[in-house]
């Protein structure tokens, strides 16, 4: 693949303090959200490399943004976060909320645009279908959609209120399926050659204790949020 390069102005790199609060925020809400955050950015830095990205200033919002792009579920009440059941359509519109308000978030504050977008764009998906504004292809901010693929292994492969975990295999298989519809191809291509390199043992054992059907990850989708 070729090398990605950042298409946003912004500062050179993303403050450390600014990220270390939001951090500390998202810790004392939810400790579980903190450590998905910190899968999630592992992830997200060995599939940029993987796929190519060499920007050091996508890179660096990338790191932050893996951290962050769940900053907006702190507006986001309880009892829709952790809702043993299925959530209704207006409950659903109200968890998706979460991109805007983290996005807007940190636009108010000094950090670069391309972290902001990447907060924003993360659940878009490749053929327009995402959410908040139904961005499609190559108009989904790089970073984005290195965070859409790993995001969605880490939220599969956990549990959560309403459901359990899913195996390693069932995660890659959904994730696998949905290239080109949900994912960019070419960085699905990317993740599966580096996904069974960057399981640790804690891992495998958090991802191997249940096994869904095939066709069982379909009805969850709604929930990856």
């Amino acid at each position: 693949m070729s090398s990605y390069v950042i298409q946003q102005r912004g500062s050179l790199s993303v403050p450390k303090a600014v990220v270390e609060t939001f951090v500390r925020a998202l810790s004392a809400r939810d400790e579980s959200t903190h450590e998905h955050a910190l899968r999630v950015q592992r992830f997200a830095l060995a599939l940029a490399d993987e796929a190519g990205i060499e920007d050091e200033r996508l890179i660096d919002a990338i790191k932050a943004a893996a951290l962050l792009h769940d900053i907006g579920k702190l507006a986001i009440p309880d009892r829709l976060l952790n809702k043993p059941g299925p959530l209704t359509a207006d409950e659903f519109d109200q968890v998706k909320e979460h991109v805007t308000i983290g996005a807007d978030m940190l636009a108010a504050i000094p950090v670069p645009t391309a972290l902001t977008l990447i907060v924003r764009h993360h659940h878009e998906n490749w053929d327009g279908s995402g959410y908040p504004d139904g961005l499609a292809g190559e108009g989904i901010p790089v970073g984005a959609r290195v965070l859409a693929i790993v995001d969605c292994y880490d939220a599969l492969t956990s549990d959560r209120p309403y459901r359990r975990a899913l195996s390693h295999g069932s995660a890659i298989a959904m994730i696998h399926e949905r290239s080109g519809s949900m994912y960019e191809p070419a960085m699905v291509d990317a993740f599966l050659r580096i996904v069974h390199q960057l399981r640790s043992g804690s891992d495998r054992k958090r991802t191997s204790r249940t096994h869904v059907g095939s066709r069982e990850p379909w009805r969850l989708q709604a929930r990856i949020v």
